[in-house]
């Protein structure tokens, strides 16, 4: 992930801008204010020093960079780790109401006690305190009105901030298509299997993990980052080379590039080719219809069927259900062509002492025993979190013949288990 850039725009409004998408940030008696949201928004506040008090929230739009309401869910996951007080979301109620909902369907779930099964916290209603301007939301001498896709911001009597005022930074989708442009299309078919990891980190730091995975013609990739043509252009990959996106489960850290690979699909008018299980298709639909109301239109979904083999041309993919923190599901993968085999955890809660109550064979070290090479989620500092330990990971590496790597946590210099190295090609 590279440095999100901070400008200054007048006395007190701020903006951080990246790959097309920014957000203003508007010094108020009332605490800091944040004009809307993109992906990694938590990642580009944290790196410039920034905490806001309050959100206000503008109509729902995109680009081929990725959309306005992505981001809010590590907004929140970081304010509960950090102990931050609750925040007002404003705006209009159709708006405040969408963006409390899809949080809704999201933010409350985690394990119980003993991490064995799933639990519904009140989370949401801790953070999030929603505020729908009704014509204008007031608080002391802050008053905030959002009317034809325009926030002004007024304080003690005088206007701070006028959204029109400000240019929108450049065309996104013109600079999208400039720089796909620039970086050759590659069609070659692979004739083993090629794994491209473009993003090793979490929600909270670095790239979010994602996945390239080539073979044959086909190009498959898995939890699509934000800033698709971007992020994928590091790499020298162009985001049309790409004919499969496969989802693992609905956390905002594996679904940031949806809005962005749905709107390149639509506005090249084809449809974007889906792998994932049918729960997590449901709620993408539930969540994202209301910006794409033409969504299916736009969709091949191809569901993952836990269990069950599925083939993509050559390539065979196997799935199984994680034990991980939502209730719609979160797979595990194998993906194998050629006589060789690639595996990739997913977000997952592997621990010999928690699988030995589950008694779910496909949680055990076995399921990837025929796997040449796996990535597998990894987390350092706390055993008893929703993800791996390093320590269940090294002795998941014990059990098994195929070499693990860990990936989904801070890059460590002096790591006690060895990681994926971000855009290295491993070939099988």
């Amino acid at each position: 992930m590279t440095t999100s850039r901070l400008t200054d725009l007048a006395d007190g409004v701020q903006r951080i801008d990246y790959c097309g998408r920014h957000v203003d940030l508007i010094a108020t008696s009332q605490g800091m204010a944040r004009i809307g949201s993109m992906p990694d928004i938590a990642k580009f506040l944290k790196e410039h020093g920034f905490r806001e008090d309050i959100v206000v929230l503008p109509d729902w739009e995109v680009s081929q960079a990725g959309d306005n309401r992505t981001g809010e869910e590590f907004i929140l996951w970081h304010a509960q780790s950090q102990g931050e007080l609750a925040k007002k979301y404003i705006g209009l109620h159709r708006n405040v109401k969408q963006v409390h909902h899809h949080l809704g369907r999201i933010i409350p779930y985690y394990f119980d006690e003993k991490r064995l099964a799933i639990v519904r916290m009140r989370w949401l209603a801790w953070w999030f305190q929603p505020q729908s301007i009704n014509p204008s939301f007031c608080n002391g001498d802050l008053e905030i009105v959002c009317r034809d896709g325009n926030t002004v911001i007024s304080d003690a009597g005088r206007v701070i901030y006028a959204e029109s005022d400000f240019d929108h930074a450049g065309n996104t989708d013109d600079e999208v298509e400039s720089l796909l442009a620039s970086i050759p299309a590659d069609k070659a078919k692979r004739d083993c299997l090629e794994i491209i990891p473009i993003g090793c980190g979490n929600g909270f730091y670095g790239t979010a993990s994602n996945t390239i995975v080539r073979f044959d013609e086909y190009v498959i990739w898995i939890d699509p980052c934000g800033y698709p043509a971007h992020t994928l252009a590091r790499h020298n990959i162009h985001w049309d080379d790409v004919t499969h996106v496969l989802f693992t489960h609905n956390h905002e850290d594996h679904v940031q590039g949806f809005t962005a690979c749905l709107q390149r699909a639509r506005k090249q008018k084809r449809r974007l080719n889906l792998l994932t299980p049918g729960t997590v298709f449901r709620l993408l639909q539930e969540l994202y219809t209301p910006l794409f109301p033409d969504l299916n239109d736009h969709v091949r979904v191809t569901p993952l069927l836990p269990g069950t083999p599925l083939n993509i041309g050559p390539i065979v993919i196997e799935s199984r259900w994680n034990h991980h923190i939502l209730p719609y599901g979160t797979v595990g993968l194998k993906i194998s062509a050629n006589g060789k085999s690639f595996g990739y955890s997913g977000d997952t809660k592997y621990d010999a002492e928690i699988n030995s109550i589950l008694k779910r064979e496909e949680l055990l070290a076995s399921w990837f025993a025929p796997c040449d090479l796996v990535f597998h989620e990894i987390e350092f500092d706390n055993p008893h979190s929703v993800h791996t330990h390093w320590e269940q990971v090294a002795a998941l590496q014990q059990a098994i013949s195929g070499k693990v790597l860990g990936y989904h946590a801070p890059y460590l210099a002096n790591s006690p288990f060895e990681l994926v190295k971000e855009g290295q090609r491993y070939l099988l």
